[in-house]
């Protein structure tokens, strides 16, 4: 994570300043370029040339170099450094830094610094509890500062409690967790509202409420620090833009947001709407200045302005996020959780008015964080270490960064994670080794062949479940079995997967001898065995790929067709078109079919619109599964005599009643009538909907 960082490292006049020899030789054996920069007082307890041996740098500590006359721009520090930490930093230092009080080089560096700032007190215990030392370590994190917590344990003064600077090994941790924090969102586009509106009354006055924009540009500035490309759009504010990265939309009127929001979000993975914005506008809008009338009083008609929290919710595509803000003066939660569910957000961020020090025009903030599985309240903090808390909630929606968080690197995977089960229980008196081998060679098979050309990450490979049934064996190596095939996709929110697909083959039949070797060439079809596990595999990955975007798993089942129009060469059974029995050429013929184009459409809508959303808001989930069948439906009278459709209905049976038992009567009537229709036979069931 530091391979080619730029360390700015500030000691002071500290006792622990022998510890940043430590650190500066672990941070330039993780890869990081250091540039030391030391007060007068800290050269009294350890040797620049100590320190520049070890950084392969020269070390700075006054403003110009008597000697030459070089000036050490301590500008140019800010703008080169990727972080700048300041190990050991005394009690002195700390409130110079709070006050800005810029008597020596490194404090300077530290005002004209652009990077993350880490700060690793160090002083006796009395020093590190006085009022003064917290006031100003507060002050330093109010400004976005990240405090390295001391350690406890014996001081310099002999006596044992709070203030001993951390152990390099742990200040170096906290740098790399920060960069890997640092690309959370790396590659994001992230829109940001933030600030009041002013709706104008005539050319001077105007309604207008106590935002002052706080919060809105703390999130812009921490998503831009975590590798975003930030679209902030701004009510009329006094606020710098935080991040030279960052494009800025001024705004004044809530329509001008909504135009500019609207605009953003369509290219944007996510939007975190924390303007307040007005909920009414003046109905008309005088030219010239009001004058006042004597003894009359002023009537203004209003009219409501664009929700555009609830706007975005109906446009956001099911790979977006939004999250929205709520002040709350009564009923804070419930209403809060109502607006969730109505405008479609991920999660939504409570304050309240009724919180000391959260709220308009402070610098501080208190809320809790509601999504649809739980709310968790946090602690009074400075706006910034807010703006973090929301976006590390918001980066764990995006998986691949949720699992950046967790896993200690990238491990590339396969695409399938396949569950392999085999049972010989009907085949006796035979040497049982062939099968052992034969289960392990299904399972390296299935599990390390390359099936696609992307890049899957562990989380990301399909559950599928293989089992195997062996109805007959001969010593000669010939397999007849069943095979139920099953694949699985998580939904979103839950710990519900749900089946993606499910089919029993009744008819596999291979040989195999001990220690054969399982290899599948797409030009070559030689071996019936491969053949029907390739066709599987493509078929499991491009169905859940049609799940995860429309039409999206085209290149891999139609690899699963050819392996089908391929593999009746082999005379084996189960890929006969044309056949009376429906089998896998049936199968994927069926779904291919350019009139079954709907039945696609209905893989995508019944997953990624519908079950996706389901567990955040329930009644919208259900409503796109409904509008899923009717493609189902649609599917199914253009051609009458397909299997697919009637082999979903199967596989989905119990999960159908149970979503449309929860649905009014209409929605579950019209499921019942579809569901009848396309699979008669299971009747009984669809009539548990209307009865449960």
């Amino acid at each position: 994570m530091l391979k080619g960082k730029n360390i700015v490292l500030g000691i002071t006049g500290s006792i622990a300043a022998y510890k940043a020899a430590i650190l500066v030789r672990l941070l330039v054996k993780a890869g990081a370029e250091v540039q030391v920069v030391m007060t007068p007082a800290a050269r009294e307890f350890i040797a620049p040339l100590t320190l520049s041996t070890l950084s392969g740098n020269a070390v700075l500590s006054e403003f110009f170099n008597e000697r030459s006359g070089e000036w050490n721009s301590h500008v140019n520090l800010g703008q080169w450094a990727d972080a700048m930490i300041i190990a050991p930093a005394t009690a002195a230092t700390i409130g110079k830094m709070a006050t800005g009080v810029a008597d020596n080089l490194l404090v300077t560096t530290y005002l004209s610094m652009k990077a993350p700032v880490f700060v690793a007190p160090a002083m006796d215990l009395d020093m590190y509890a006085h009022p003064s030392t917290a006031a100003n370590l507060e002050k330093l994190k109010s400004y976005g500062n990240h405090i390295i917590e001391p350690a406890s344990g014996e001081l310099a003064s002999h006596l044992v409690g709070k203030g001993r600077m951390e152990e390099p090994e742990n200040i170096l941790r906290v740098l790399e967790e920060h960069f890997a924090q640092s690309t959370l969102l790396a590659g994001k586009k992230i829109l940001i509202t933030a600030g009041p509106t002013y709706e104008k009354i005539d050319p001077v006055r105007f309604i207008g409420n106590y935002s002052s924009g706080k919060m809105g540009y703390a999130l812009a500035r921490e998503c831009a620090l975590c590798g975003a490309d930030v679209t902030l759009v701004s009510g009329p504010v006094t606020l710098a833009t935080p991040h030279p990265s960052i494009h800025r939309v001024d705004v004044e009127s809530a329509a001008q947001m909504y135009e500019a929001a609207s605009s953003a979000f369509a290219d944007a993975d996510a939007a975190i709407l924390c303007a307040a914005v007005a909920d009414f506008t003046p109905d008309t809008r005088a030219d010239e200045k009001i004058k006042r009338e004597k003894g009359s009083g002023l009537t203004l008609n209003l009219k409501p302005t664009r929700d555009i929290a609830a706007s975005l919710g109906e446009l956001k595509r099911p790979e977006q996020r939004l999250v929205g803000f709520a002040l709350e003066t009564n009923d804070a939660q419930a209403h809060a959780r109502e607006k969730l569910v109505k405008k479609n957000l991920d999660f939504i961020v409570l304050n309240s008015l009724e919180d000391k020090g959260a709220g308009f025009a402070v610098d501080t903030n208190k809320v809790t964080i509601i999504d649809a599985e739980k709310s968790t309240e946090y602690p009074l903090k400075s706006k910034l270490e807010v703006a973090r808390d929301i976006v590390a909630h918001l980066s764990t929606l995006f998986v691949t960064m949720l699992l950046l968080l967790i896993l200690p690197c990238n491990l590339q995977a396969q695409e399938l994670k396949a569950n392999v089960t085999m049972n010989t229980e009907k085949i006796q008196g035979t040497n049982t080794e062939v099968f052992d081998v034969l289960k392990t060679s299904l399972d390296e098979f299935l599990n390390n062949t390359k099936w696609t050309n992307f890049e899957y990450e562990e989380y990301e490979r399909i559950a599928c479940n293989f089992s195997l049934v062996v109805e007959s064996y001969a010593e000669d190596g010939t397999f007849s079995c069943t095979l139920m095939v099953q694949s699985l996709r998580p939904v979103y929110g839950s710990s519900y997967s749900t089946p993606v697909f499910k089919y029993q083959d009744n008819d596999v039949k291979f040989k195999y001898m001990a220690y054969d070797r399982l290899e599948f060439r797409e030009d070559n079809l030689d071996n019936n065995l491969t053949a029907v596990l390739a066709f599987y595999a493509y078929l499991i990955i491009g169905l859940d790929l049609d799940t995860m975007g429309e039409l999206g798993g085209s290149e891999f089942l139609n690899k699963a067709q050819n392996i089908a129009n391929g593999a009746q060469s082999l005379g084996s059974t189960g890929w006969q078109s044309g056949s009376s029995t429906r089998n896998r050429f049936t199968i994927i013929d069926d779904y291919l079919s350019s009139a079954l184009i709907s039945v696609r459409q209905m893989m995508y809508r019944y997953h990624r619109q519908g079950f996706d959303i389901m567990y955040q808001a329930p009644d919208k989930g259900r409503e796109a599964i409904a509008a899923s069948l009717e493609l189902l439906k649609s599917g199914y009278q253009e051609r009458p005599l397909s299997y697919f459709p009637k082999l979903f209905t199967e596989y989905k049976q119990e999960e159908l009643i149970n979503i449309f038992s929860k649905g009014p009567a209409k929605e579950r009537k019209a499921a019942v009538e579809i569901l009848s229709g396309i699979n008669p036979s299971l009747s009984s069931s669809w009539d548990k909907i209307s009865t449960i």
